[in-house]
């Protein structure tokens, strides 16, 4: 019996379709195997360097070209593969350059181009000094040893460049070994130094390892933070910017207030059973709820001013000149939603402005200071003994 010819494996059936006759000769199927795993790694190097969708095609072109620039025929595919067919020759710096042709592009490659032109003019300046040097008369050689003296000159020209080309790259080797213990030094400080910020106390509680603050002391903080911003929330629209201590004393009274209703909250989490812990995290929640609850009910009150409904009726009108088909349900939405946008922006920069004269208020000069009762103060100073009284009966005590 005779053994069946190998098909191509499915997934490389473009890749591998030049030597379609020829892998059939392949008798071993483990040989198979390790070749399609070989132009397997080759098709996935070529999708990272061209289209994914082109890595096969352009393989295919490789194989194709190579096996019509050879003379003889191919007898060991294998052989052939490994040496001639699957490695690429760029014949320039560029990734994508194949034997002077782009891989991306399928065209000729421009940097073999710049290779090719830089070749030609070392060949025509060497050749132009000799002709110089002959004028001159600092060199004298016969007419049939010019062009093996141009070969000459050019070879040396040749490894001179390169010469300079390897001391160079040396030269990168070296700055780049020195960059790298750079980098090396600079990660080592940077992990001793977190590893320092990790093992810093909490400067709230002083819990070792919290990294600078635990998470409990930064539930609080953010408590405080937060029971601040309801509080300017709450008084953002009904405060005097002329009165200022009265502004002061209505804060203290609507932060106190504020702070009443959370920490009853929070005693009642307490006596459910809930740890401090829990109770820190569900009373940040509580707050930052409350916040944006009366943060928004600012934004809807700024917004129903004349300024905000002027800027949404603008805003609504530019749209719907701009619509083809205004009565469309789509082009109403758009215009209900372009001018609720507008109406939001002037609100919110409304907000923005009060909240800052709010706390420029409410920053404004020392809190003031508690009235003294004179009626009360003054019989307790006059029962103090002076300071000249004291020395005198410090002296009448030594003189006896």
């Amino acid at each position: 019996m005779f053994a069946r010819p190998a098909s191509l494996p499915q997934d490389l059936g473009e890749a591998l379709a030049p030597v379609a006759g020829l892998w059939s000769r392949l008798g071993r199927s483990s040989t198979r195997a390790w070749l399609a795993t070989l132009v397997r790694g080759e098709v996935g190097r070529l999708r990272g360097l061209v289209e994914p969708e082109l890595a096969q095609r352009v393989l295919a072109e490789r194989l194709q070209r190579r096996l019509d620039e050879q003379l003889s025929p191919v007898v060991d595919l294998v052989s052939w593969l490994l040496k001639r067919g699957l490695p690429q020759r760029p014949g320039c710096w560029q990734t994508v350059c194949d034997e002077g042709l782009r891989m991306d592009t399928r065209g000729a490659c421009e940097s073999c181009r710049v290779l090719v032109g830089d070749r030609r003019g070392l060949r025509q300046r060497v050749a132009e000094q000799l002709l110089a040097e002959r004028l001159s008369g600092r060199v004298v050689i016969a007419e049939r040893e010019v062009g093996r003296e141009v070969e000459r000159r050019l070879h040396e020209a040749v490894r001179e460049e390169l010469v300079r080309k390897a001391a160079a790259r040396e030269r990168a080797v070296a700055e780049q070994v020195v960059r790298e213990a750079s980098y090396e030094l600079k990660r080592q400080a940077f992990a001793e130094a977190q590893w320092a910020r990790a093992q810093a106390p909490c400067v709230d509680c002083g819990l070792d390892g919290a990294a600078g603050l635990c998470l409990q002391c930064t539930e609080r903080r953010g408590i405080e933070a937060a029971v601040g911003e309801a509080t300017a929330f709450a008084l953002v629209l009904t405060f005097d910017a002329g009165d200022a201590a009265g502004t002061r004393a209505l804060w203290r009274d609507c932060e106190r207030a504020t702070r009443a209703v959370l920490e009853e909250r929070l005693a009642r989490l307490g006596e459910d059973g809930h740890d401090a812990a829990a109770v820190t995290f569900a009373g940040r929640r509580l707050i930052e709820e409350l916040r944006d609850r009366r943060r928004r009910a600012a934004l809807v009150r700024l917004g129903q001013h004349e300024e905000a409904e002027t800027a949404a009726r603008m805003a609504a009108a530019a749209l719907r000149r701009k619509q083809v088909e205004p009565n469309e349900p789509e082009a109403r939405q758009a215009v209900r939603e372009a001018a609720e946008a507008a109406r939001v922006r002037v609100a919110e920069r409304w907000l923005g402005e009060l909240l800052a004269e709010l706390r420029c208020v409410c920053s404004l000069g020392p809190e003031p200071a508690e009235r003294t009762d004179w009626t009360v103060a003054l019989p307790a100073l006059a029962a103090q003994r002076l300071p000249e009284d004291r020395a005198g009966a410090v002296r009448e005590r030594v003189s006896v």
